[in-house]
């Protein structure tokens, strides 16, 4: 019997009215659509290790879990790496321009990978590709550890670890430039004293970049792209193909919920690991806050390295569907035949699960002539090409922002490394997780109109433009450094002394005046044993019981002391900035899980991973690529005190306080209330789009006819009006 002629073959309308009968033609049902090699790919193992226990994890509830769990270590990643690039900059002498394009190694990756990954892996084992791509992020994770094991703690951290063993041990506290030790000497920078810089091709002399480390960096990111690419295309498609259209929401909210611990972790494992000296077994006579100070950035990587070797070697064993998707196949064409049936259709349940099965044969195989024809049908879809426009210029706007925001924190309200990733970490965990768990419950039960949940995405997209102009004036006033930075002149108390440009910043007894190191204070003792380090004998500052035209006074007595670090911030919008951050991405991150919804629903099952590999092209390249680069750049316009030794530049140790502000703010405001356009053609269009798949059956019956070239055998009781074309 030929295609058609097994298409209108008739059998007696079921008759459905027990139980007993509906579960006798599911049964039926299934057996003509499923075969044998269907149902093995229902078996969760690898290999021939497919036991009979293990059967039992074949379910989309432990598949969640663990698409969570990978989800969440997989997130460190990217957050704990922002975490620590401040201190990878002084480590490695890094520009915030050098640093921006290391960020960029994982979406040049992703531009690179992602149209085919999304489109070739969605056809394939995607549970097993995602195993793969974890693999790749577990080997990034240790690669990016490895320039700390090459290239050691580095010298300025030696020397500084050096004095402070010397100090101690000496049977004085106070050394004055007089001592006889040359580590003492290379360390503290006084007055008069003129310590020689190690340019050796040892792990910490030779100034500048580190071009070795950058390219580990850089490479490390790259790889870490690839798990990207895949996890975020065929992961989110198999988690909505094994689950129904009207809980994927419910089902969306949980796992972004759980995975946003990724990124919090992030940043609180990134405080703890840099509130650990760069050597741990040595302690520094430093504080956290000392901008001098340098934590172990490397530990985390190794920790993230190996959650993501234990988590990803689980999605090995999950199969290439669940046995729940193909029930929920045989219960859709009963429905059909059903529906039928009840408008005096003369079709069977025969005819429905033939037309199913036969449309699961005829569907395109992935070539690249389908590719084509694909690409088109996106590229034509005006919701989708709306909503890859809002999203690639808003991932441009915020990519920047987020990358250097704990840098901007430490600069901007003079924080240390580990409070800014633990605040940072804390106002994403509330606002994320209060935001995702309303907006997925007011889609699950609420379920408002396609014209509402765009409405609503720009109202967000314009609050957001809102809250980046007011946190431009939110911050705290330019710091006064009194030393070699542009606008303070050199005092005459120290102009004597010999200093270099070398930073390491003092504050006086007065807990206000800064100076820029204790060469430029005038002072002449360091007690490196007192944490901070107390430096006394300043010609620069003077007790506080003596007068300041004294300073030309012989007796030392006169002469007050300073302490390494900065002075005491006496500014308190820190928690005001924090406070508004948190309100509005709790405002924005109710409309996370209907943005989900829009990409998905806008486009075909069959062009769901093609459309989110696309989609992750688009804004890796146009988005993540050049906004750090970008960011980067302009930021380091904003620069007042570069690093120099050994006649090379270095990372940036002071910036304009008042132009860093008003930089990281106003770009990100300009580009996303650019990328508003984008929601409204998304808005104007949106009013055919089925959100909670409450045409769903009727999509795929017509889907199927199309595919088999069914449709003129049908009656024209049977006829269903396609879906409008968006």
């Amino acid at each position: 019997m030929d295609q058609k002629s097994n298409l209108v073959e008739t059998e007696p309308k079921p008759t459905i009215n027990s139980s007993d009968t509906k579960a006798k033609e599911q049964e039926e049902v299934a057996q003509l659509l499923h075969d044998e090699e269907d149902l093995k790919d229902t078996r969760c193992g690898i290999g021939p290790f497919k036991p009979k226990w293990l059967q039992v994890l074949a379910r989309k509830e432990v598949y969640l879990m663990v698409y969570c769990l990978v989800g969440m270590v997989q997130g460190m990643f990217f957050t704990y790496t922002v975490s620590v690039i401040s201190t990878i900059e002084k480590r490695f002498k890094l520009t915030s321009k050098q640093t921006g394009a290391i960020l960029t190694g994982n979406d040049i990756s992703q531009v690179m990978l992602s149209l085919f990954l999304g489109y070739y892996g969605n056809y394939g084992h995607r549970p097993r590709w995602m195993a793969v791509g974890v693999m790749c992020a577990a080997a990034s994770g240790f690669g990016a550890a490895l320039p700390h094991f090459l290239y050691g703690p580095g010298e300025d951290a030696l020397a500084l670890t050096r004095s402070g063993a010397f100090s101690s041990s000496s049977s004085s506290s106070s050394l004055s430039l007089e001592g006889d030790n040359d580590n003492e000497t290379h360390a503290q920078e006084l007055c008069f004293s003129h310590p020689e810089e190690n340019c050796g091709p040892d792990g910490g002399g030779g100034g500048g970049a580190y071009i070795g480390a950058i390219i580990l960096f850089f490479c490390s990111q790259f790889f870490v792209g690839i798990a990207i690419s895949i996890f975020y295309s065929i992961g989110v498609t198999y988690l909505d193909d094994n689950i129904s259209k009207k809980t994927y929401p419910v089902y969306y909210s949980a796992s972004f919920m759980l995975r946003i611990l990724g990124p919090v972790l992030g940043f609180f494992v990134g405080g703890k690991c840099l509130s650990t000296w760069i050597d741990p077994k040595e302690v520094p006579a430093l504080t956290t806050k000392d901008p001098r100070w340098l934590g172990a950035w490397w530990i985390g990587y190794l920790f993230i390295g190996s959650g993501l070797i234990f988590s990803g070697s689980l999605l090995f064993l999950f199969p290439r569907k669940m046995p729940a998707t193909l029930r929920r196949e045989a219960k859709r064409v009963l429905r059909q035949a059903e529906k039928d049936r009840r408008e005096g259709g003369d079709r069977g349940l025969r005819y429905f699960a033939s037309l199913a099965k036969q449309s699961k044969e005829a569907q395109e195989r992935p070539t690249l002539p389908n590719l084509k024809k694909a690409l088109k049908r996106l590229f034509t879809n005006k919701i989708w090409v709306g909503n890859l426009f809002n999203t690639t210029v808003y991932v441009l706007a915020a990519s920047g922002y987020w990358n250097f925001k704990p840098k901007y924190l430490e600069n901007q309200f003079r924080k240390s490394s580990t409070e800014a990733n633990y605040y940072t970490g804390i106002a994403s965990l509330i606002s994320l997780v209060l935001g995702t768990g309303l907006g997925g419950a007011v889609l699950r039960w609420a379920q408002p109109g396609p014209r509402f949940v765009t409405g609503y995405n720009i109202f967000i997209t314009l609050l957001y433009v809102c809250s980046y102009v007011s946190l431009m004036f939110i911050g705290c006033p330019k710091l006064q450094v009194i030393g070699p930075v542009e606008g303070s002149p050199i005092p005459a108390c120290s102009s004597t002394c010999g200093c270099s440009a070398k930073y390491s910043p003092v504050c006086s007894e007065d807990q206000t005046t800064l100076f820029y190191s204790p060469c430029y204070a005038g002072c002449t003792v360091a007690n490196a044993s007192a944490s901070p380090i107390v430096y006394s004998n300043c010609r620069c500052i003077t007790n506080a019981t003596i007068q300041h035209d004294d300073y030309s006074a012989q007796n030392s007595t006169l002469f007050g002391t300073a302490t390494s670090g900065y002075c005491p911030e006496p500014c308190n919008n820190f928690f005001k900035y924090i406070i508004i951050q948190c309100v509005v991405k709790t405002i924005a991150s109710t409309g996370r899980v209907g943005s989900s919804l829009i990409h998905l629903r806008s486009v075909s099952d069959e062009d769901k991973g093609l459309a989110l590999g696309l989609l992750t092209v688009f804004i890796s390249f146009f988005g993540f690529i050049p906004a750090p680069i970008m960011m980067g750049a302009i930021i380091d316009s904003a620069c007042l005190v570069w690093d120099t030794s050994c006649g090379k530049t270095g990372n940036c140790w002071l910036y304009d306080s008042d132009k860093f502000r008003t930089i990281l703010h106003l770009v990100p405001a300009v580009f996303v209330f650019i990328s508003v356009f984008g929601d409204i053609v998304v808005f104007y269009y949106s009013r055919q789009l089925d959100l909670y798949g409450d045409r769903e059956d009727q999509v795929q019956l017509e889907r199927a006819r199309r595919l088999v070239g069914g449709s003129a055998t049908l009656s024209k009781s049977q006829n269903l009006d396609p879906p409008a074309q968006i």
